[in-house]
């Protein structure tokens, strides 16, 4: 990392380095500079680009600030097949993010609540993550910040599975056998209807989710 003028200039390593970013992450934002303000090189060493560090990580913040306020201006999608094993494309609407660019920044610096893939796509250049449907439902439904109402209650640790003792899982379970073989898009407004909590569509999932695979208390 060579000084110049008082200026620290970072090569793309000592930019990973120094904040933990992949180079494919890294690349990524250089390629897409004409959209997201990319600073330019500030000099070119041996062939290899620098850029003055502190402008670098002032930039960086920015996009990161500016990356999380739009991240989730979508409406989660939240049918599906719980157990689905689903790639950073449909994880991405499935959470409501923009873009796959959230996804990739979480798998490199997960958030509070964020789950580790449940598998991996092997691919001849690089591993692509998966993760069930039902684990991006349960981040969804209890990340700060969005509002969310009926999330898991809180104080209910040690319980041999999620919402035992629970009045909505007795619901869910009771609708469940009213209506057999049906889909969460037919249940989830039955139980809306029908509970006296109001709980989004991504707490219902997870609740019916646990209703089929624990039936009985």
């Amino acid at each position: 990392m060579p000084r110049e003028t008082g200026r620290t200039l970072h090569s793309r390593a000592d930019l990973g380095k120094a904040h933990s970013i992949s180079e494919s992450t890294l690349q990524n934002l250089w390629t897409d500079r004409e959209n997201n303000g990319h600073p330019p090189v500030t000099e070119t060493i041996d062939g290899v680009m620098h850029w003055d560090s502190a402008v670098w990580t002032a930039w960086y913040h920015e996009h990161q600030r500016k990356r999380a306020a739009a991240a989730t201006t979508n409406r989660p999608k939240l049918d599906g097949d719980p157990e689905d094993l689903v790639g950073p494309a449909e994880a991405a609407r499935v959470c409501g993010f923009a873009d796959t660019a959230t996804v990739s920044h979480y798998v490199n610096q997960p958030p509070e609540g964020w789950p580790d893939p449940d598998g991996w796509d092997e691919l001849p250049t690089r591993r692509r993550p998966k993760w069930k449907r039902w684990r991006l439902w349960q981040y969804v439904a209890d990340r700060k910040g969005r509002g969310h109402a009926g999330g898991r209650p809180k104080g209910r640790r040690g319980l041999a599975y999620p919402y035992q003792g629970d009045e909505r899982l007795t619901l869910a379970r009771k609708v469940l056998a009213e209506n057999p073989g049906a889909k969460n898009a037919v249940l989830v407004p039955i139980l809306q209807e029908r509970s006296e909590q109001t709980c989004s569509r991504t707490v219902w999932n997870l609740i019916l989710k646990s209703a089929r695979e624990n039936p009985k208390e």
